[in-house]
């Protein structure tokens, strides 16, 4: 064979003998001699987007993801990112030849059906700030959002608008913006199935059942479009929420822990395992892989926190999984070895090739819950009561190994979810990357359960990180999570209701209140009638340590300029206790404890989170869930710090619970229109067999449970009869303080009635006084 040339100022070097050596070697040695040279592969630069910019996570080489950003409301189409492929040519834009990468407009689908009522205007699909109004016919009343507006995201702000007429034993589930519903009966045991109009994916159940407790199984359906994502401050306090049901779950007695004054504690008995998969495919850049490390990181560190029996498993996956901690092994309980764990993976592992095989993944976690299944031996009970939670990052859609849901069917067998082991199993599907994420397939892989969500699209790995650098922050959980309140037989009457505090002048009770925050009480106006000057009251507030609570001084005293009890004097009523409310701060915060802890108010972020709203709630939505019944079941604390029973009249109850007052002649002489004195300010509570407050319980709250949550809707004010006299009287109940304590039976009488400030209709002082304490929500159309 001929040498290659070389230069004429090079010594000669003898050729290589090619033709003995194997070929790929002799390649290797070709651009060692002059005059040869190989030009590595690289994809072309001819990949702008038509409106938005991209970025190229390894210049034009092969293996780098190029990824496409659009300005909000618009989208990259038809992929958000293509694959620099070794051959040196981009992966497919996989639409038709000639298609050109652009921006396109976000729209929201429309309404395809709303029964029972119109709504306007009527288009194919919304651009983003639009809006879509609701109204229902005559008989029926509007529950949810009367008008919802597109956001920039491909979603719809506020709640699923219905028409219902209160028939069913459940409520109307609604028709969810962009499906069709099959099934009109809502009596225990019917079923609604829903679809979503072409193009768009149903996320949520497709079929849910009217349940005996009156609620829907299962988790509402949405309609979303591809494109469509989640805004990372609509997904952390959803997370956060769904997250503390699971800890909850592991064991519902929370107390305060007394050596760590920021943790709470969640006392050993229970056990939860928590499984990490993260997504370690190609398509994942090195800086993504870093941020997916950082989220689970920040995870292990928040349950941790709560000192909660805890054991970490760690998946990563592309190709095959690879466990890089098992949830049987002892480092799995330790917060530094998981930690460490987590920080030891590298990227780019070679083990686990490339692709995405989700359902690869999700076996292993079985096949890891097998293995400790089979280690408890005969002690299957103690395996029964661990409960599970799966938290699953991928940046895209399964490529290989077939439907990810077989592997979930597997880890329900194994765990043997059913009905009554619903929240023994909770699977999280968090993609990330709008267009090249499946939503079709992270809803069947999350689960669904009433009120929560556990699928979701952020845009980028950076909304990933934001999202867990907000959810279950202890340091911040602890000082402003609300309407906790322990129901177990061994608590306190204290512990029950810890928000229950006692307003006294020097030695005299007089008046009651509700803790809204750590410095702020809330209770009645004419409790400071007759002695203003805040120097002689005291509040005394829960306080594990000593039996009848620490008593604080007060620093301001705050009462609506509008409050006269002589206002309508003129007019023949004596008393008038319209703004009968006031707010008292404290000269110092309260040491949060289990005897000690602010009630929710609703309208608060703190009160939809424990309500497990959506983000864009409003306090209208507040009031429709709390009050939108014609007799609502709620509570007051007795002199005695007992719970009582009353019942709220709303609607055209109310209208039939205020007509006792103008029978009351001795009171009110001359009234011509009851709501001269009942104003649209008071809730009517009275009657039958309900408890009616005493003198003395006045400026306490009344409150309602709803998900082992207690909210105030009311604040007590005054009354027909005072149970706590010796024999009835005739005069409007004011805050007087008895030497005894003696509560009569509830009179014959029909016309006994009790009326308590409507907290929702005093919106505007409260937000007035306290925007800088409490995150409100906006009020919406009707408050």
């Amino acid at each position: 064979m001929t040498p290659f040339p070389l230069p004429s100022n090079s010594q000669p070097v003898p050729a290589p003998k090619i033709e003995t050596m194997g070929f790929l070697h002799a390649l290797l040695l070709l651009p060692l001699y002059v005059g040869f040279s190989i030009t590595a592969p690289s994809c072309s630069r001819n990949v702008k987007i038509l409106g938005g910019n991209f970025t190229l996570s390894n210049g034009w080489a092969p293996g780098s993801l190029l990824t496409y950003t659009c300005p909000l409301g618009r989208y990259p189409y038809p992929v958000s990112t293509r694959l620099c492929n070794s051959n040196g040519q981009w992966k497919s834009l996989g639409a038709s030849e000639g298609t050109k990468a652009v921006c396109r407009f976000v729209r929201c689908p429309a309404p395809v059906a709303f029964e029972n009522g119109v709504y306007s205007p009527r288009l194919s699909s919304h651009p983003v700030g639009g809006n879509v109004s609701f109204e229902c016919e005559d008989g029926y009343i509007l529950r949810g959002s009367p008008v919802r507006r597109c956001r920039p995201n491909g979603m719809w702000d506020g709640e699923t608008a219905l028409c219902d007429n209160g028939a069913g034993h459940c409520r109307d589930p609604g028709i969810p913006i962009g499906s069709v519903r099959t099934g009109y009966r809502f009596s225990v045991g019917d079923r609604v199935k829903y679809r979503c109009s072409e193009k768009l994916i149903l996320i949520g159940s497709e079929e849910r059942e009217c349940q005996a407790n009156g609620v829907w199984s299962g988790t509402e359906p949405i309609c979303r479009s591809s494109y469509s994502y989640d805004f990372p401050e609509d997904v952390a306090p959803v997370l956060d929420t769904a997250f503390f049901q699971v800890l909850g779950a592991t064991n519902p007695l929370m107390q305060k822990s007394g050596n760590l004054a920021r943790r709470i504690q969640i006392q050993r008995s229970g056990h939860l395992n928590l499984y990490l998969l993260l997504d370690s495919s190609q398509s994942v850049s090195k800086e993504d892989f870093g941020i997916f490390k950082e989220s689970a990181r920040l995870i292990v560190d928040r349950i941790f926190s709560f000192d909660v029996n805890v054991s970490v498993g760690i998946v990563t996956f592309a190709k095959t999984p690879k466990v890089i901690l098992s949830v049987t092994h002892k480092s799995s309980r330790e917060e530094t070895e998981v930690a460490k764990n987590l920080e030891d993976i590298k990227y780019g592992d070679p083990d686990i090739g490339t692709g995405t095989n989700i359902y690869r993944a999700m076996k292993q976690i079985y096949d890891m819950m097998n293995n400790e299944m089979a280690s408890y031996g005969t002690r299957q009970k103690e395996w029964e009561e661990i409960r599970h939670a799966i938290i699953l990052l991928t940046d895209g859609k399964s490529n290989m190994g077939g439907s990810p849901k077989a592997a979930v069917d597997l880890i329900e067998e194994v765990l043997n979810i059913k009905a009554d082991r619903r929240d023994y199993l909770d699977i999280y599907a968090i993609g990330v990357g709008k267009l090249d994420v499946d939503w079709k397939e992270l809803n069947e892989l999350g689960s669904k359960k009433d009120g929560e969500r556990h699928a979701f699209i952020l845009p980028d790995a950076k909304a990933l990180l934001q999202v867990f650098e907000n959810m279950l922050d202890v340091s911040k959980f602890v000082d402003t999570i609300c309407g906790v309140g322990n129901m177990s037989t061994n608590a306190s009457s204290q512990e029950r209701t810890p928000w229950h505090v006692t307003i006294k002048p020097s030695s005299k009770e007089t008046c009651r209140g509700a803790l809204i925050s750590d410095q702020w009480v809330l209770t009645a106006a004419h409790c400071f009638h007759t002695q203003n000057d805040t120097k002689l009251w005291r509040v005394i507030v829960g306080d594990p340590k000593l039996k009848r609570g620490t008593e604080m001084q007060i620093d301001q005293l705050f009462i609506p300029e509008e409050y006269n009890v002589y206002a309508k004097k003129n007019q023949g009523i004596s008393e008038f206790y319209g703004s009968d409310i006031a707010l008292l701060k404290l000269t110092e915060k309260v040491k949060m404890s289990s005897h000690a802890r602010p009630i929710c108010l609703p309208c608060t972020v703190g009160a939809n989170l424990a309500l497990r709203r959506s983000p864009a709630s409003t306090c209208f939505d507040h009031e429709n869930v709390l009050l939108k019944k014609k007799e609502i079941p709620a509570h007051f604390v007795s002199l005695d710090d007992q719970i009582m029973d009353i019942v709220l009249k709303e609607e055209n109850e109310r209208a039939l619970c205020i007509q006792a007052v103008s029978q009351a002649k001795n009171l009110f002489p001359n009234l011509t229109d009851v709501k001269e004195v009942v104003t649209d300010q008071f809730l009517c509570s009275g009657a039958g067999s309900e408890a009616s407050p005493c003198k003395g319980e006045s400026g306490g709250a009344v409150f309602l449970q709803k998900k082992y949550r207690y909210f105030q809707v009311g604040v007590v004010s005054w009354g027909l009869h005072n149970p706590c006299s010796s024999k009835t009287t005739n005069r409007a109940l004011k805050t007087t303080e008895q030497n005894e304590v003696k509560r009569q039976p509830h009179p014959a009488d029909p016309k006994a009635r009790d009326f308590h400030i409507n907290v929702f209709r005093l919106q505007p002082w409260l937000r007035q006084h306290l925007k800088n304490v409490l995150r409100f929500l906006p009020l919406g159309p009707a408050s």
